[in-house]
């Protein structure tokens, strides 16, 4: 029987999604990959031009397909060979630049479309999805212009929640091309927030020659921790750091007992040689069934107490971005304020911020040129001004999750309504569903999300599964915008 599945959203998420679909469909399936902008395969945070923009994971981590994983490393091999990754070839410990691996995510897109002997089974609708409504023979999504694709199921793959709105010289999108131009190269800059989009938006105002003071302000003052550098074995080769085994698995129905377990494992590996992150990183394959064990007064605990010290050292940078940022903080050119911003307000010249730093009872103001807001994207679905998820928020077709993270799904991704129903036919995949998984931001992450939701809308025995390379597709329609008002499905 014929299935169709509509994809809204084709960044990252979205893409792979669609690429792991293709591996399982039938002839008769179709795959609908809808998105209003014209890259396809790479969001924001790998849609960056910037080559030292790196990503925070090493390439041998990165790859698509977790049946295939040198997939990434030597898609990067394959490259010209003056592409060189802090001139050395590229291999599985090297922190590759984000930009290569968005146009990785659009290659294995673009040759999972245009290969193969299956026929035309996936159309690149591109378009906005603008509202979802169940009417009969299926979902149907509403496009910008008015037409409608009707799907037997619909995965929501948006990304994150957009930022606030920029307004004049406080910019609430850190990726707005606006933040940085046009910079007096001596102006202050202010920055909230101190972790990775903080350092990336750093890393952008030195490489364009920024000489002014940069100020960056989180309540905390933590900075990224930073990977251990490549250390290559007694035959030479460089492998990949080992996590740590747990044995048995941690459990996460009380929080203090589960720090309690790694901070004891902390000491083993630090006494053994291995270090901390050994058992951060052990602590992956474990952190999504921690999360769901936890009560949801367990879960606010984290998110009050822990949550920042957790991000710091779970999502670390690779250590040649960490060591200009170490270089600028040296000179006294990017100072970290410890402290609680209480009062914001735009003047002549730029911006000033009223900061209580901490363990002080006084307040210091400091003003800048600009101001970036790093401090994370909008996770409060109900404070959107986004035309879908407002409308699917105000149908009650979905709703927000207990915490404010994201939306309200099950744990096989499965939307939820005002009602508290999980839905047969809606389901959503990344960072919106991060009440429910916490860790579901990282590629590795992404991807077993994204292989396990492929096998649950389109089951099939194993004899039918192929390789990416055997299942593309010879012909690929693309719904563009049309005024016509007809209807696409």
């Amino acid at each position: 029987m014929a299935r169709s599945i509509g994809i809204i959203g084709a960044g990252f998420t979205g893409a792979l999604l669609a690429l792991h679909l293709l591996r399982r469909c039938d002839d008769q399936d179709r795959i609908f990959l809808i998105e209003k902008g014209r890259r396809f395969g790479s969001g924001l945070a790998y849609a960056t031009g910037n080559a030292h923009h790196l990503l925070n994971v090493r390439a041998g981590n990165m790859s698509a397909f977790s049946d295939e994983p040198d997939h990434f490393v030597d898609w990067l091999r394959r490259l010209p060979d003056q592409t060189m990754i802090d001139d050395v070839p590229p291999g599985p410990a090297s922190f590759a630049p984000r930009g290569l691996f968005g146009a990785y995510v659009q290659q294995s897109l673009a040759e999972a479309i245009w290969s193969g002997q299956r026929g035309d089974r996936l159309t690149i609708v591109n378009d906005e999805a603008v509202g979802v409504e169940r009417q009969l023979g299926g979902v149907a999504v509403k496009l910008g212009v008015g037409r409608k694709l009707v799907v037997d199921t619909a995965v929501l793959a948006v990304g994150n929640f957009p930022p606030a709105p920029s307004a004049g010289p406080i910019f609430g999108d850190p990726w707005d091309e606006r933040a940085l131009a046009d910079l007096d190269p001596m102006a202050p800059v202010l920055i909230l927030g101190t972790g990775l989009t903080m350092v990336d938006t750093v890393i952008s105002l030195l490489d364009q020659g920024h000489q002014g003071p940069i100020r960056a302000i989180s309540r905390r003052g933590l900075l990224p921790r930073q990977h251990v550098g490549a250390i290559p074995d007694d035959t030479g080769e460089i492998r990949l750091p080992t996590p740590w085994a747990f044995d048995p698995p941690p459990s996460g129905r009380s929080l203090v007992a589960l720090m309690q377990t790694v901070r004891r494992t902390i000491d083993r590996a630090e006494r053994g040689g291995r270090g901390w992150r050994s058992v951060i990183d052990g602590l992956r394959p474990h952190t999504q069934r921690l999360w769901r064990e936890m009560s949801l007064v367990e879960r606010k605990r984290f998110l009050r107490h822990l949550r920042p010290w957790w991000d710091v050292h779970r999502h670390r940078t690779a250590p040649q971005v960490m060591a200009r940022i170490v270089e600028a903080r040296t000179r006294g050119q990017l100072q970290i304020v410890a402290g609680k911003v209480t009062m914001m307000a735009m003047e002549e010249t730029g911006v000033a911020v009223r900061v209580k730093p901490r363990g002080s009872r006084c307040f210091a103001e400091i003003r800048g040129a600009r101001l970036i807001d790093c401090t994370g994207l909008n996770g409060d679905s109900s404070k959107l001004d986004q035309p879908l998820l407002k409308q699917m928020l105000e149908s009650g077709l979905v709703r927000s999750d207990s915490l404010r993270l994201g939306l309200n799904v099950d744990a096989d991704g499965a939307l939820i309504d005002r009602g508290g129903s999980a839905a047969a036919d809606l389901f959503a995949l990344g960072p919106i569903t991060k009440g429910a998984f916490w860790e579901i931001i990282a590629v590795p992450d992404l991807r077993v999300a994204c292989e396990a939701m492929a096998e649950r809308l389109l089951p099939a025995s194993p004899e039918l599964l192929r390789q990416p390379s055997d299942l593309g597709i010879t012909s690929n329609r693309t719904i563009a915008p049309s005024r016509s008002g007809r209807g696409a499905g």
